[in-house]
């Protein structure tokens, strides 16, 4: 591919693009395509802005059609005219549609007025020439042109030398003409901020008059315009010296560019003085401050300017060693700096802890100790301000520690435990802890004044006899303690040594047994901490133990005994002087040995006396042996026959009085006791049990007599006809072939009471005289008389009648009233004899019997 061969409109397309975008740069603005960008006009009327440093006003900043493009094209060019230049040949349209070479044109006016200030009428192109020859012949060179005089880079190289002679060596030069003329624009750039327009290309192989004369012209300005700049230098350093400060001359002082303490903020003030040694009296300048341990730690500073010409700085230390402040201005230090200063702190090696909350603690009580901050060489601070914290630990975690800093070097430190338990206590300085290192603390649950005992062994006991107290753990906000762990200790002192054990519970409660050798005065001690607690000491006196040749047991399950029967006896502790006790404790113990194996149970009824039950299932003879602490009590063992229990499945009922029975005759029959193995009892004793249930509920009690030969006489008496349902049981068992029932009859026998059985019907009519369909009236019977028995029922038919039932048993007159709804019906009351009036009991009293139905 044919590269496009390079054209004079390239080069200055180039060049007057980097002349104008020198410009541009100021807004943040850049020209891509000279030929395009300039299209709406935007661009175009920010140049002009920036080089005639006037505004444009009322244009579209952001034109999207060709009428504003076109209109802000029409305002460039009526701007450029209203400036005294003279356009040819160009107006908006040309520039909206990109003619080049027109667009050049006008860059190009622009350039004369703007860059190179002169008009074309003027000659600018001989003037600038002859400048040039002026200023580059002590270096021998020739310049005819502004074309190929300046494509080896020799014209560019004197040029941009004779400036500021000896910036650029000319004789180094390497004989390379891009090389040359691209050295000499970097030296340019460098040295006088002439802006590389122009492409060292562009000027080595195709030199465009208008493209060099445009860059060189910046050189003539750099020239012209530098007396004017050392002018203004040298007005500017003058209005440096006198409104700005000088840093050999500035003034820092205080307290923190002295000495300090560690945590303690150190203040200084920075005094701002110019060239002259003047202060002044306004802010703004720029002051910068270090502060650098000597482990190399920097420290942050706080500066504010005070707008007056001081500056107010701080800086708080944190560790206790030297430290160097550098204070400058600029990069520059100030006077006097940089500054030493020593601060001063505590030593996690010489610094201690001490007090009551390192000794031992209570659980809800404050524990306070005290650190005291001491430096390197173990002097005791006069100053807080150190960084000392507490780490406590316990059974359950960490417990909070407040540090309250005292202000004299010393530091006031307080935990509240609320778990007793071993815990720790650690101090820490800056993070790092003390040598003296973690100190075990003993929390405790209790509070020895509210702590105390109870229980049987805390208020007496008894000669070799194990007993025991309770210690309660209480807190010192009067609580019961839930957790065990505190070292309570026992002693009890009296007339023989007396060994104690302490077991905890884990619940806030501690149990003491101990057994007592001796009988006699004996104290309890129970302290906390060395410290004793409520109630202490506690006088106690040992009673003598129980005596065996003195105890004695009695009662039946001494004597004899049944099969499946309850064996009792009660043991009575006597002591050794005769005297029966009065409280329990004692080491009675009781063997039953026999045909079969017996566990006998004892009870302890805590006034001397012991209830002893056994139940033997096998027959036989048992020996029961009682001893007390392992000695045999008196009069044991003993032997006991114990005789087989009597059999509900074997033992039967016979007689005349379990086949029928009479109204007016005693009916009877005999009970036989027979054992489990099947044998006939041949003694009494056994708990049969006899119930007759009669007619209508009627309840007859039976008289049943012990013949203590294995047999029961059981007599009953029927009062009136009717089925007996008798059953015969022997603990809750029914015996052999019961229950039975026996039917009663009438008995024949006149001299004996007379019995009537009796019916009537009350039909009841409504005040028409009519009979009544339903029922609900309260209808009542009453009978008067001598009844032995009576029977009495008022019956509603719920159809207008009501019905009177009752049966007697007696001899006598009796008296029947009937009434409805609290009236006597006709007739009523009605008169009756039963039996023989004159074979009346006279132990029977008349009385009233009352039955009703429908009652309220």
């Amino acid at each position: 591919m044919t590269e496009t061969k390079k054209t004079w409109i390239d080069v200055q397309k180039r060049t007057f693009t980097g002349w104008a975008n020198n410009y541009l740069k100021e807004r943040i603005l850049k020209i891509n395509d000279l030929g395009t960008d300039l299209e709406d006009g935007v661009l175009l009327i920010n140049l002009l802005e920036i080089i005639s440093s006037k505004k444009i006003l009322k244009f579209n900043k952001t034109p999207k059609i060709r009428l504003h493009k076109m209109e802000n094209n029409n305002l460039a060019v009526n701007f450029i005219k209203t400036e005294g230049l003279k356009l040819v040949g160009i107006g908006a349209e040309d520039i909206v549609d990109g003619q080049l070479k027109l667009i050049l044109g006008l860059i190009w006016t622009l350039i004369l007025r703007y860059q190179i200030q002169m008009a074309e009428t003027d000659s600018p192109k001989a003037a600038l020439l002859e400048w040039v020859r002026n200023q580059v012949r002590p270096y021998g060179v020739t310049v005819s042109n502004f074309t190929d005089s300046w494509c080896d880079g020799r014209v560019l190289s004197a040029l941009t030398d004779s400036l500021k002679p000896g910036v650029l060596d000319f004789n180094s030069l390497s004989g390379d003409s891009y090389t040359d003329v691209n050295r000499a624009m970097d030296v340019a750039l460098e040295a006088y901020e002439i802006p590389k327009i122009m492409d060292p290309t562009d000027m080595v192989s195709l030199p465009d008059e208008l493209s060099v004369i445009t860059y060189v012209s910046y050189f003539r300005d750099y020239q012209v315009n530098k007396a004017n700049r050392d002018k203004a230098a040298a007005e500017a350093l003058e209005h440096k010296r006198r409104t700005t400060s000088d840093a050999s001359q500035v003034l820092a002082y205080g307290p923190g560019l002295e000495a300090g303490f560690v945590n303690k903020r150190g203040d200084f003030t920075i005094k701002a003085m110019n060239y002259y040694g003047e202060p002044l009296a306004n802010g703004g300048e720029n002051f910068t401050v270090n502060v650098v341990g000597a482990d190399g730690q920097v420290v942050p500073v706080t500066l504010v300017d005070n707008k007056n010409g001081t500056y107010d700085g701080h800086y708080t230390p944190s560790e206790p060693q030297d430290y160097t402040v550098t204070i400058q201005l600029d990069a520059v230090n100030v006077k006097n700096s940089p500054f030493a200063v020593k601060v001063d702190g505590s030593d996690p090696n010489e610094s201690n802890a001490y007090g009551p909350g390192l000794e031992g603690a209570k659980v809800g009580v404050p524990a306070p100790f005290t650190i005291q901050g001491r430096n390197k060489q173990g002097d005791a601070m006069t100053q807080g301000g150190d960084d000392f914290t507490v780490k406590v630990t316990g059974p359950a975690g960490d417990v909070p520690c407040q540090v309250k800093d005292n202000g004299d070097g010393s530091y006031s430190a307080v935990y509240n435990p609320t778990k007793g338990g071993d815990h720790q206590v650690e101090v820490f300085l800056r993070g790092q802890p003390l040598a003296q290192g973690p100190v075990p603390v003993r929390v405790l649950n209790s509070d020895e004044s509210n702590s105390f005992c109870d229980g049987p062994g805390f208020e007496a006991a008894q000669a070799r006899r194990p007993t025991q107290f309770t210690i309660h753990s209480v807190g010192a906000d009067g609580q019961p303690s839930k957790d065990g762990g505190d070292p309570f200790q026992v002693s009890i002192s009296g007339p023989h040594q007396v060994d104690v054990s302490i077991s905890d519970n884990e619940d806030g409660t501690y149990t003491v047994a101990y057994t007592p050798e001796k009988p006699g005065d004996y104290e309890i001690i129970v302290t906390l901490n060395e410290k004793p607690i409520k109630d202490i000491p506690k006088s106690i006196h040992i009673k003598p133990a129980a005596d065996p040749n003195n105890s004695y047991a009695e009662g039946p399950g001494l004597e004899a005994g049944e099969c499946f029967q309850p064996s009792k006896f009660k043991i009575h502790a006597v002591d050794p002087d005769g005297v029966p006790r009065n409280d329990g404790g004692d080491g009675f113990v009781v063997t039953v040995e026999g045909p079969a194996p017996v566990d006998p149970y004892m009870v302890d009824n805590g006034d001397g006396t012991y209830d002893v039950e056994f139940e033997p299932k096998v027959p036989g003879d048992y020996t029961i042996n009682l001893t007390l602490d392992g000695d045999t009590v008196n009069g044991f063992p003993k032997v006991v026959r114990v005789k087989p229990a009597p059999a509900a499945g074997n033992s039967y009922a016979k007689g005349p009085g379990l086949k029928e029975a009479f109204d007016n005759a005693v009916a009877e029959f005999t009970i036989y006791s027979v054992d489990t193995d099947g044998n006939a009892r041949t003694d009494g004793g056994d708990p049969f049990v006899v119930t007759i249930q009669g007619p209508n509920g009627l309840e007859v009690v039976p008289k049943v007599e012990d013949k203590n030969d294995g047999t029961y006489h059981v007599e009953y008496e029927p009062l009136v006809e009717g089925d007996y349902n008798i059953n015969v049981t022997l603990r809750d068992t029914p015996i052999k072939d019961m229950p039975v029932t026996v039917k009663c009859i009438e008995g024949a026998d006149g001299d004996h009471s007379s019995f009537g059985k009796f019916t009537f019907t009350v039909a009841a009519k409504n005040k028409k005289g009519e009979p009544k369909t339903y029922g609900g009236d309260k209808f009542e019977v009453s009978i008067t008389g001598p009844a032995e028995y009576i029977e009495l029922n008022a019956i509603d038919n719920q159809d207008g009648t009501y019905t009177a039932a009752y049966a007697l048993v007696g001899n006598g007159r009796f008296s029947t009233a009937v009434k409805l709804n609290g009236k006597h019906i006709e007739g009523s009351p009605f008169k009756q004899v039963l039996g023989n009036p004159g074979k009346k009991n006279a132990d029977v009293p008349s009385f009233t019997t009352t039955a009703t139905s429908n009652s309220q």
